[in-house]
């Protein structure tokens, strides 16, 4: 089918979050409006076919081709329920799929995080991998929940994340329909800039399809800039100022995928109309450098 701490201060600025992320995040558009990037096949210097992206080369990937649980040599998990719901009030307990595809399941070309609840509580996934890396295109195809009370997201934190906001955050992509319908967002939080006051770089509305269509989320990460791209169309920037306090992304960062339930963006008075169950499915992640 291929074709596709515990963060206590994270997001508790978010409470109102709905007004704030619409009109107080300072949005900067690409130097270049609408600047587009596309996918191609190269050769490495065996003379290999490789994947290759605005001059990039692949240097990772999981295309989930294959059955089970995640891949166990590139994904570990974050587990349990966090400090106050990971920061932001939510719902689920994260669980381990190391061994078991319970809430992290690979099958038919594509990773289905499952959220469900099992008559008690809320069951899901956050897969963190295990490598790391400084710079680059990072960027996965999707097909985002899209669903209120839901909240999936596809972000990254440093290897040394023990003093957020000081220490960055990269969020690529968040749909948290309870504040927007259909709506996609791209933040980046540092210690100049965090919570509610995260510096967007990117947002998008789409129509009641998203949830059934598959589109790409990326960035390009430099040490100069950071450029959300949706479908490999740049959507908005961010420039390095030189400054600590607004420019923590000189450093390694992981990737996270994860499925929230209810809080302070999935919308807790919402969480009874998903009726016991939502899925994120993701076709590929890939990592161009």
């Amino acid at each position: 089918m291929k074709k596709q701490h515990s963060f206590v201060i994270r997001l508790l600025l978010l409470s109102g979050v709905a007004a704030i992320m619409s009109t107080s995040c300072i949005f900067l558009p690409p130097k270049e409006a609408d600047e587009k990037v596309k996918t191609e096949v190269g050769k490495d210097e065996n003379g290999k076919d490789v994947l290759k992206k605005d001059g990039l080369t692949c240097v990772w990937q999981d295309e989930f081709d294959y059955t089970g649980v995640p891949d166990t040599s590139k994904w570990k998990y974050q587990t349990g329920h966090g400090n106050n719901g990971w920061g932001n009030a939510e719902q689920q307990n994260y669980v381990d799929n190391t061994t078991t595809a319970e809430t992290a399941i690979v099958g038919d070309g594509v990773l289905k995080i499952k959220a469900y609840h099992n008559g008690s509580e809320w069951r899901s996934a956050r897969l963190n991998s295990k490598q790391t890396w400084k710079y680059g295109y990072i960027e996965a195809r999707l097909k985002v929940t899209d669903r209120p009370g839901a909240w999936p997201a596809f972000w990254m934190m440093p290897e040394n994340r023990s003093d957020w906001p000081k220490c960055g955050e990269i969020d690529i992509m968040e749909n948290a329909p309870a504040i927007g319908n259909h709506k996609i967002f791209s933040t980046l939080h540092a210690e100049g800039h965090s919570g509610g006051s995260g510096q967007s770089i990117g947002t998008k509305i789409y129509d009641n399809n998203l949830s059934s269509e598959w589109h790409t989320f990326g960035i390009k990460w430099t040490e100069d800039r950071i450029t959300a791209y949706y479908d490999d169309v740049a959507v908005g920037s961010y420039n390095n100022d030189g400054t600590e306090a607004n420019w923590p992304y000189n450093q390694k960062f992981y990737i996270i995928l994860n499925l929230a339930i209810g809080g302070t963006l999935g919308g807790d008075a919402y969480v009874n109309n998903l009726n016991g169950e939502a899925e994120f499915l993701v076709d590929y992640v890939r990592v161009y450098q």
